[in-house]
């Protein structure tokens, strides 16, 4: 089942809106559409650095109480890291827990030639570090940088090599992945 799950979300990313590179511009779009979409359910927050770009996002969930005032409660909170150009480098995700942030995973993104690539790690406490990657996505890019075909790897071990576990060829360009960036179920 995780490994279907960490799949699953690996191939959100292939989901992307007209590049396949994600930017601050793109993480920008992302936190006004979960703003727009999350109703009475969520609340969010967001910090900026001196560029303008987003570099925190806190997610907070609503409670109204009976005479209409408002609790907010931590659910999570992200964490994302620029490129001198404006790409995204990393993701990362913390959850609220006991009064207090705990680091759960962080997606790292990297950007070659002709291919961009997003891995997953998970948080390990006991070493207080990343584990290696669960996770590989990789796209391969046109020269306009649509996607011609995504590549997903998976570790079955925990020091095991990362496997292909299946590859596709694009033919047109995927639909909005706006949700991906802040979904506090993730």
């Amino acid at each position: 089942m995780k490994k279907f799950m960490i799949c699953s979300m690996m191939c959100l990313m292939a989901l992307a809106a007209k590049a396949q590179v994600l930017t601050s511009a793109t993480v920008d779009h992302a936190y006004l559409n979960a703003i727009k979409e999350s109703g009475d359910k969520f609340a969010y927050e967001k910090e900026h650095n001196d560029n303008g770009d987003i570099t925190t996002m806190f997610v907070y969930q609503k409670k109204t109480r009976r005479k209409g005032a408002v609790d907010l409660k931590p659910v999570c909170r992200y964490q994302y890291v620029y490129t001198a150009d404006g790409l995204l480098s990393s993701c990362t995700k913390s959850v609220w827990r006991k009064g207090d942030w705990q680091q759960s995973g962080r997606h790292a993104y990297t950007l070659a030639e002709n291919a961009y690539t997003v891995e997953f790690s998970l948080w390990n406490k006991k070493k207080a570090d990343y584990d290696l990657p669960l996770g590989r996505m990789t796209y391969t890019l046109r020269p306009n940088e649509s996607t011609e075909s995504i590549a997903c790897y998976y570790r079955h071990h925990k020091n095991a090599p990362l496997e292909l576990e299946w590859e596709v060829v694009t033919e047109c360009q995927p639909i909005n992945m706006d949700n991906y960036l802040t979904d506090v179920n993730r």
